[in-house]
């Protein structure tokens, strides 16, 4: 008898309200205005540091991006 036959069935999984391609689009929309902002923070925060620069926008487009993702899991 074949293996596949003693697989556990998958779970349920609710349909989601919000296309795919909608949620994609507002992780990315969120983690480039928190990169902006990231960036913007590191521009005034030090004297034309372009590790702080780079620094900020990498910071800023992370958390953007967890919550964005947070976001679309709540919707």
């Amino acid at each position: 008898m074949p293996q596949s036959r003693h697989r556990h069935g998958h779970h349920y999984q609710k349909p989601a309200n919000v296309p795919a391609k909608q949620r994609v689009k507002g992780r990315i929309m969120w983690a480039i205005l928190f990169a902006v902002f990231g960036l913007l923070i590191g521009f005034f925060a030090s004297d034309n540091s372009y590790i702080a620069l780079a620094i900020g926008a990498l910071v800023g487009g992370t958390i953007g991006y967890v919550a964005g993702k947070s976001m679309e899991r709540e919707a």
